[in-house]
């Protein structure tokens, strides 16, 4: 009771400097997330059916907190909180069955004008996330139902550390019209030796002009298709493997349409010390409006990130960076705690 106490006191000093990056997609465009990976409980957010596969014991409760922005590094000194550009501050609170998992997901995001640097939009959201699976040998089935909206505060002028603040908590805000968001989703996992195929469409079902939707369109794009190999956990003799290798590529977005398709190749190397502690270093590159093997580096970015975990507590630090800009980056910062 004591550490998750600590745990918390932690991240309530946090909240402030946490966010994720907008130069990519969404959130798990990292090296660390994939939609066929499993064992982990943050592999969830990536594709329900991961929920049954958790290798570790968990307990009812998980939390976490992100930082990141999307800097360009070119403007530090001629605007103003040059360091202030696109940053979002997150924090998810999930509580954890067999079979199920609800997760509240709660942000605020800045958005900076570009003709009045000093001028931004300030974004605070809710979304409640409700994660359900079931698992036979070799294979995973998962759905997920999702929905939130926003609240705007808009053209806050801030030109101090204290305004940032006071802007994000306390200014009077306004509903945003059409920010609400509902989705059902459905993902499947099969998995047999050091392989894993996962499959995950996040709208199924959604909502599209305040009207529940369902189409091959909606469907097609939020598609991600992924096949991954890594190493078990234990070696043949049963012993912690020191050395766990994985490897992963995807495509998300199966449409005639270019421009809605990702496709991303990840590695990642983790150094398993005890079955409650490791380190982990990660790489990546994803590649936005992807057409089929035919590559873009002007579409490219490159993740490097490194996570460490210890009794249930991890810390990630990360930058993703434009493959021919590095100048453009987007720096990553979380902490999370699974009971």
């Amino acid at each position: 009771m004591k550490r998750v106490i600590s745990v918390l006191a932690i991240l309530s000093l946090l909240i402030p400097l946490s966010a994720r990056a907008v130069s990519i997609s969404n959130s798990l465009d990292s090296p660390l997330y994939s939609v066929s990976y499993y064992g982990r409980f943050a592999d969830v957010f990536a594709n329900p059916a991961a929920l049954p596969l958790i290798e570790t014991e968990t307990g009812p409760f998980a939390v976490s907190t992100v930082f990141s922005d999307d800097y360009d590094a070119s403007l530090f000194h001629s605007q103003p909180l040059s360091m202030l550009n696109k940053q979002k501050w997150d924090l998810s609170a999930s509580f954890i069955a067999d079979y199920i998992a609800l997760t509240a997901f709660y942000g605020t995001a800045f958005d900076k004008y570009s003709d009045d640097p000093s001028l931004y939009d300030i974004r605070s959201s809710l979304r409640i996330e409700l994660d359900m699976a079931y698992a036979i040998p070799h294979f995973s089935f998962g759905a997920r139902i999702s929905g939130g909206n926003s609240m705007i505060r808009q053209s806050k002028r801030i030109t101090g550390f204290f305004d940032i603040f006071a802007n994000a908590w306390f200014s009077p805000f306004e509903r945003e019209s059409g920010s609400e968001s509902f989705d059902v989703g459905v993902g499947f996992l099969f998995y047999i030796g050091p392989f894993s195929l996962g499959a995950y469409t996040g709208k199924v079902i959604t909502l599209e002009d305040n009207d529940i939707y369902l189409g091959w369109d909606a469907i097609g794009e939020s598609t991600t298709i992924s096949a991954s190999l890594s190493r078990g956990r234990f070696t043949s003799e049963g012993d912690l493997a020191l050395f766990r290798p994985r490897l992963s590529y995807s495509i998300t977005g199966f449409t005639s349409d270019d421009a809605l398709r990702t496709i991303e190749a990840s590695a990642e190397l983790t150094f398993q010390f005890l079955p409650s502690s490791s380190a982990t270093i990660a790489v990546s590159y994803l590649e936005t409006e992807h057409s089929f093997f035919l590559y873009n580096a002007e579409n490219g970015y490159v993740g490097v990130f490194l996570r460490g975990e210890w009794e249930g507590i991890s810390a990630t630090l990360g930058v993703t960076f434009s493959a021919v800009e590095p100048s453009h980056f987007a720096p990553y910062v979380g902490l999370s705690f699974v009971s």
